[in-house]
């Protein structure tokens, strides 16, 4: 992958946003040996529920399901809860510290690029900058609080 293709991959990721330019391209410097880009087919799994997880993925383009299982005593149900294209982020986890696991599962939809940036050295690069870090963890949460909200909606249709 070429630091440009990089930069754009990720000047466009939700996760960055208030990031700058010349942030965005030097995190790409400092990660580039850290992370790939992997493309997958209409009805592969980028990652499964309840799987360990070290990567956070950026979607290049393609579009993607989140889709979680609930188990409600002897009932489950799977569902989708997000549909993600071209910016979003997923596996947040991987920024986290301690046991990390996938809290959906991802499956294409249709062909799909996607940007694989291991977790442990994005959250050290963020630690070394914490003005940069501080900002990227402020779009996470409010990335999360919107998943969450996601959620909820999607496990009360089966209440």
């Amino acid at each position: 992958m070429t630091k440009s293709e990089m930069v754009a991959g990720l000047q466009c990721c939700e996760l960055f946003t208030n990031l700058s330019e010349e942030e965005v391209g030097q995190m790409a410097g400092s990660l580039a040996g850290q992370c790939e880009i992997v493309a997958f087919e209409s009805g592969d799994t980028v990652f499964t529920q309840g799987e360990h997880t070290r990567q956070l993925y950026v979607i290049i383009d393609g579009l993607v399901v989140l889709q979680r299982t609930f188990y409600m005593g002897e009932r489950t149900a799977t569902t989708p809860v997000a549909i993600l294209g071209k910016g979003r982020a997923m596996d947040w986890t991987a920024l986290l510290y301690g046991p990390r696991y996938s809290t959906a599962s991802a499956v294409c939809q249709k062909p799909t690029r996607i940007i694989s940036i291991e977790g442990d050295a994005l959250r050290s690069l963020l630690e070394k900058q914490p003005d940069m870090g501080f900002r990227v963890m402020e779009r996470l949460a409010c990335m999360l609080g919107d998943r969450l909200r996601a959620v909820y909606s999607a496990a009360e249709t089966h209440l």
